[in-house]
């Protein structure tokens, strides 16, 4: 099955709901620029230059996609701002989908750098130094598949996104590196009906060894997601656009991609999901 086949059975009109009827022109309609979006990360397009060239060379994956004609490189560049909220609640969908065929046992949080040197990038630091650029911060489940992401500025905190990442989730343990080392954020853990799995803080002092510690174990999950997600869909594609809203809508776009596939997987029964999502 080809990339525009698996994005098209995917992503219909049960993941995109209609739009309100319009008097005008209707232009290509948002479920088509959805599709085309994560079509592009798909195929990794690292820009909209890019996806029109494709189009225009493969023209049974524009009319596969739902298209009629190449739309123009600025109404792409349009798309990703406008429906950024829709890529949202797609992603959120894909979520609960993969939660069904899946369910959660083991939830892995951790935040990655993307750097790029954008006026809207902040310094930031990770355990391997100082950059400047933005953050994924991901929680990923027990096969390395996203269920929570979200984009931030370089110098945002890893701990008070935690809540974010969690809700609305199901699982036994939460897997977190000490920078989530935090009361409020156990409490947060344990109100999911999971039990925190957190890494101490030096900082904080001693305390008492924590349970499950062969369960730290586990967060090569994230840590493996972090490298797929980056250097196999993303491929840079951040640094391309201007302003952290475009660039947060290519990351989403790149995570339902990623699942998408890994969806397709899991109804083959694929042992291994990370290499069907390569």
């Amino acid at each position: 099955m080809e990339a525009y086949e698996v994005v098209r059975v995917f992503v219909n009109k049960t993941v995109v709901p209609a739009e309100p009827r319009r008097r005008g022109n209707p232009g290509y309609g948002r479920l088509k620029a959805v599709r085309l979006m994560v079509y592009s990360r798909q195929v990794g397009l690292e820009n909209d230059t890019r996806v029109v060239e494709h189009l225009k060379r493969h023209p049974e994956a524009l009319r596969g996609l739902g298209f009629r004609r190449v739309p123009d490189r600025t109404t792409i560049g349009r798309w990703w701002r406008r429906y950024a909220g829709l890529l949202n609640k797609v992603f959120e969908w894909f979520s609960k989908l993969i939660r069904m065929l899946a369910p959660t046992t083991l939830l892995v949080v951790d935040s990655t750098p993307l750097i790029d040197y954008d006026l809207e990038a902040k310094w930031g630091f990770t355990g391997r130094g100082p950059f400047k650029g933005f953050k994924l911060h991901a929680a990923v489940n027990q096969l390395g598949l996203p269920l929570k992401g979200k984009v931030t500025s370089g110098n945002r905190y890893d701990s008070p996104l935690l809540p974010s990442l969690v809700e609305d989730l199901e699982a036994e343990y939460v897997v977190a590196d000490a920078a989530y080392d935090s009361k409020a954020n156990r409490r947060i853990v344990r109100r999911i009906g999971a039990e925190p799995v957190i890494a101490q803080n030096p900082r904080r002092g001693l305390r008492k060894k924590p349970k499950h510690r062969k369960l730290f174990r586990k967060r090569y999950l994230v840590e493996q997601f972090n490298g797929l997600v980056k250097n196999h869909v993303l491929k840079g594609c951040w640094t391309m656009p201007r302003g952290l809203a475009k660039k947060a809508s290519m990351v989403t776009a790149g995570l339902i991609s990623l699942n998408t596939t890994a969806v397709k997987a899991i109804l083959e029964d694929e042992p291994s999901l990370r290499k069907v999502s390569r």
